[in-house]
């Protein structure tokens, strides 16, 4: 039987693959001797437009972890995208033949992806996959390659796409609710493929129960920490953006244990968008806790409150050198002795500038760790509003909000855009240690947030 010939240019060999919407074949270029594999998608199809985006989405982009697309043809029958042959397995295939794989081949796998799925929201018109699966990578020589974007979409028509079409088990849960979708959606893709490398099981498998990745011993809770967060329910407790879950990765490699290298010093800048919100108390909850993690801290109070004062008026018997006043083995000096003294002997240096405003801005805005406290309550709001004004022109603050419950801040970081958001849980004593799981987690999350 003479094989079939394609517009002609290409012979056909075989069937590779087909879905729900197309099929992929095997085909030979006849003048260059070199094979394509090329997507037909049928015009009969009650989906052919939305298929036919894949070809759209393709044909501008170039990155070394998606296939070149060489052509796009057409026919009375359908649509034809000629794509580069990939030699290789999927990643399913990969995994199943080894049952599960070792934690620096995750990792190696998943910063590629990490530099792949960045990419592809920092292009001119940003796109998001939303369909992450084991059978559409292929895997060559530990190099992985992206393929079928049939799901994909621009990110600017996220809010106006009423169905979308993600694998159950490894698409977020945003697209099968009402939730909006943004880059978060691919941040829990990348978790869920994670997840699927160490245990060779997705989260929804039919007919059987899988495991937290908290219970599961094949990897390190480093790794599956970041895979947690990767997996949360709500988009807004995953990494805002993917750069941060690449950098947490690499983190892994470099084997780093603080946010700060051995022998170095960086200081955290906290404000409030107005009095009494907890500025001086969060800032001397932090030094209490870096301080535990044997890192040596210095709180300054860097505002015009005069708290240290009437702290050392009140209390005899403190300990006093040099201005820095030891309170709980707390170092802690006022913002005009510390002008004078020797900072680079401490490995943090906590600056509590109180209500945030144009006098303080740009000196609080040169910290290496900037961390602004909110409110969300109705009286507050506006004091909120205009603090993230003077701050909107910088994408590394951190952001706090206090004195809310979990209802609450899951309502008020809708408006947040993407940004680093935290609750702070309740804790009347600054000095104490975390003593329950949510603050614990609180300050697991923050110490993830310094490193980004």
């Amino acid at each position: 039987m003479p094989q079939e010939t394609w517009f002609d240019k290409y012979r056909i060999i075989k069937l590779l693959g087909q879905g729900g919407t197309a099929e992929v074949y095997l085909a030979e270029h006849i003048k260059l001797n070199t094979f394509r594999a090329i997507k037909h998608i049928s015009k009969h199809h009650p989906l052919y437009k939305l298929q036919l985006k894949e070809a759209q989405i393709l044909k501008d982009l170039k990155h070394s972890c998606i296939p070149i697309v060489y052509d796009i043809e057409e026919d009375e029958d359908g649509s034809y995208i000629v794509e580069q042959y990939l030699e290789g397995v999927t990643l399913k295939e990969y995994v199943t033949e080894r049952n599960y794989l070792h934690d620096d081949i995750i990792i190696h796998f998943a910063l590629q992806l990490c530099d792949l799925i960045k990419y592809l929201h920092s292009v001119k018109r940003p796109i998001l996959y939303l369909d992450l699966k084991p059978d559409n990578i292929i895997v060559t020589d530990r190099t992985i390659k992206l393929i079928d974007f049939g799901s994909a979409m621009f990110r600017d028509e996220a809010e106006t796409v009423t169905e979308h079409y993600g694998t159950i088990g490894y698409a977020a849960p945003e697209l099968y609710g009402k939730a909006s979708l943004d880059e978060r959606c691919d941040v829990y893709g990348i978790g869920m493929l994670m997840y699927y490398m160490i245990t060779g099981k997705t989260l929804s498998a039919s007919g059987e129960t899988t495991e937290h990745i908290d219970f599961i011993n094949k990897s390190t809770k480093k790794l599956k920490r970041i895979i947690s967060r990767c997996l949360r329910y709500n988009p807004s407790l995953r990494y805002a953006s993917v750069s941060g879950l690449e950098q947490q990765l690499s983190a892994i490699i470099k084997k780093k244990k603080h946010f700060i290298n051995p022998g170095s010093s960086i200081e955290i800048g906290i404000a409030g968008a107005q009095t009494r919100i907890g500025t001086t108390h969060m800032s001397i909850r932090l030094c209490s806790y870096l301080s535990k993690q044997n890192l040596k801290c210095l709180y300054i109070e860097q505002n015009k409150s005069r708290c240290l004062q009437h702290s050392g008026n009140r209390y005899m018997g403190l300990h006093k050198e040099n201005g820095v006043i030891k309170m709980n083995g707390i170092s802690m000096i006022d913002a005009d002795n510390s002008k004078m003294m020797d900072l680079s002997g401490y490995n943090v240096v906590i600056r509590d500038y109180g209500s945030l405003n144009m006098s303080n801005k740009e000196h609080f805005l040169q910290s290496d760790i900037k961390v602004l406290i909110l409110g969300a309550k109705d009286w507050e709001l506006g004091y909120s509003e205009e603090a993230l004004e003077i701050v909107s022109e910088y994408k590394d603050v951190i952001f706090l909000f206090n004195f809310v419950d979990g209802r609450q801040f899951r309502q008020v970081i809708k408006n947040m855009m993407c940004r680093n958001c935290l609750r702070i849980p309740y804790e009347p004593d600054p000095f104490a240690l975390p003593k329950d799981k949510s603050s614990h987690e609180f300050f697991r999350e923050l110490a993830v947030l310094f490193t980004l």
